[in-house]
């Protein structure tokens, strides 16, 4: 009973914070960071792991089904996304209901078999629980709707208290696995829809906001860490990420420092210099102008306008949209440790050969494009100027700052999806498609995805220790970077849809043949063992680069914001370029 008063107690707490730290907007800030990583990261480590582990992998289409369902009826029946919001926001909460009753049950002697620390972990959790009831139902609502629905979840909660034992004997666990999973879906619509429209925030309020996220992470970790449930899949997940990030830590530091300084020891690559030699030697030198830059598949689409509006050639342009996404050198140095030397050497000849190629070949193919007369830049000759130490600070600046914006959401993205799959990839499943097939059946996966070469590392090291050929690993690298639809229908748009048919068959082309060619010379590729992604054993020089990572990523939340970081990943086909790079 002490425990059911207390999870009612902190349940309570939630409001009457909301209430005092929404009177000035600073505070509100916190709040909106707090939740929205609370919400996020409760429903990707503490929800969706359980509904995958006793629903399957059907419980993650419920969870797409809840997330994007919403947003769909919303483009379908424009002038109606209000009432599609608050259908999704109703559902959340009757979701967030029923969990109520499964934390009672929980908080029961049935429950409590489970293991020790599982009703400490519920009594943490509803605070978030309350905070995020009154933040989301209140201001859309009313203060009466908001109570009622605070009423509603403790009711429930004493409700499964009572019940306990006997209700999770009979429960379907797959049916209730789905259940919960599609109500996740519906609250990461909700947390992100609501301030999708708001106006951009000042400098101050970012910082805050990133504050509010860093609590919100800190909690998480305390839950994470007294989640005692027998059998769930959450402590084995944990482990692999935070064992692919302990070997993933030292290449990232060496690429930040190299991309920094590439970024300011390197000249701007002007469009003359692009211009001079073959079509080769353009094609060379645009892939040349995008290594350094720290930019994904979609994102790199804006630079490459830039470059045909300003009249650069279209065998470098081209080159150049290819190998910046696949050719970063977070993913170079990323892949040594976790996909081994051969299989790093294997994808960055792919990735060449893919880039040059198409530059080549589709630009002879295709016809130009109108081209207006843009101002021309001077090369930049601040680093030439400038001392030692100022070098040492802008590189330090741009690597462990503009780079880690823009690469860290991905990478982090990745991690999650690597160690997420680990179970599948445990059983051989994927590693049982017949070979020949796997390439093709990972070329078309690659398509449509947004994915830049450094998300994709640690997924594909997890493929290659479940058995995936390295042909079927390789084609997944080449098309996932390189191609989506945003590419494909700004190509139609500077060039027509031939050129943006063209570029879709060749890399299509490419890498199957690719693939197939690894295969046949190089059957198999063994990638870091799955049973070695723990963090026992991590190394001193691991341990202090997670570390420096860790305040990088967490500097960059607190600069830019909890949502500015994850739009990298949910709007970064909106998102401007960045400032700064070497680009012309």
């Amino acid at each position: 009973m002490i425990l059911l008063l207390l999870s009612i107690a902190t349940l309570l707490l939630g409001p009457w914070l909301y209430r005092m730290w929404s009177q000035g907007h600073a505070l509100s800030s916190v709040v909106d960071g707090f939740v929205f990583v609370a919400i996020s990261g409760m429903v990707l480590f503490l929800i969706l792991p359980g509904s995958v582990a006793n629903g399957g992998w059907y419980a993650i289409l419920w969870v797409v089904a809840g997330a994007l369902g919403p947003t769909l009826s919303e483009h379908v029946f424009r002038g109606s996304e209000h009432r599609f919001h608050n259908v999704a926001l109703v559902l959340g909460l009757v979701g967030i209901a029923f969990h109520g009753v499964l934390d009672g049950a929980a908080l029961s002697d049935g429950g409590r078999a489970a293991g020790a620390f599982l009703p400490l972990a519920v009594v943490l959790h509803r605070f978030p629980v309350g905070l995020a009831i009154w933040w989301l139902v209140r201001p859309t609502f009313g203060l009466r709707a908001a109570t009622a629905v605070i009423a509603l979840v403790i009711a429930s909660t004493i409700v499964g208290f009572s019940v306990g034992g006997v209700m999770l004997e009979h429960a379907s666990l797959r049916a209730v696995a789905w259940f919960e999973a599609f109500v996740a879906g519906a609250l990461i619509h909700v947390v992100v829809h609501r301030h999708q429209h708001e106006v951009t925030r000042g400098v101050r309020e970012r910082r805050l906001e990133g504050v509010g996220a860093l609590i919100g992470v800190a909690l998480l970790v305390l839950l994470l860490s007294t989640e005692p449930v027998v059998g769930s899949p959450q402590p084995r997940m944990g482990s692999v990420f935070l064992g692919l990030a302990l070997e993933s830590a030292p290449a990232l530091v060496l690429a930040y420092l190299m991309a920094g300084f590439m970024s300011v020891l390197l000249p701007r690559s002007s469009i003359e210099w692009m211009r001079r030699g073959s079509a080769g030697m353009q094609a060379l030198r645009g892939m040349t102008v995008g290594l350094p830059l720290p930019i994904c598949s979609c994102g790199v689409v804006p630079l490459y306008r830039t470059l045909i509006m300003r009249g650069a050639p279209m065998t470098a342009a081209m080159a150049f949209l290819v190998a910046t996404p696949e050719l970063g050198l977070d993913a170079i140095f990323l892949s040594i440790p976790l996909l081994g030397g051969t299989m790093t050497v294997i994808r960055v000849l792919g990735a060449v050969i893919v880039a040059l190629t198409v530059g080549w070949l589709v630009a002879k193919l295709s016809p130009g494009v109108p081209r207006r007369s843009l101002p021309t830049h001077e090369a930049d000759e601040d680093a030439a100027d400038a001392g030692v130490l100022d070098t040492v600070r802008r590189a330090m600046g741009i690597g462990f700052g503009e780079v880690v914006d823009h690469t860290a959401p991905w990478i982090i993205l990745g991690l999650i999806i690597a160690a997420g799959v680990t179970p599948m990839v445990e059983t051989g499943l994927l590693g049982s498609i017949p070979r020949g097939l796997d390439v093709v059946f990972f070329a078309l996966i690659g398509l449509p995805l947004y994915v830049c070469a450094a998300a994709a590392t640690p997924l594909v090291a997890v493929l290659l220790a479940g058995g995936v050929s390295p042909g079927a690993a390789l084609a997944f690298l080449l098309t996932g970077p390189a191609t989506n639809v945003t590419t494909f229908g700004v190509l139609a748009q500077l060039h027509g849809r031939r050129t943006a048919v063209t570029f879709s068959l060749t890399i299509i082309g490419l890498s199957l043949l690719l693939g197939w060619i690894v295969n046949a010379v190089i059957p198999q590729v063994s990638g870091l063992p799955v049973a070695e992604m723990t963090p026992e054993g991590a190394s001193l020089l691991q341990t202090v680069a997670l570390g420096i990572l860790l305040l990088a990523v967490l500097s960059s939340v607190v600069r830019r914001g909890a949502r500015a970081f994850v739009g990298e990943i949910v709007f970064q086909a909106a998102a401007p370029a960045p400032a700064r790079s070497t680009s012309p």
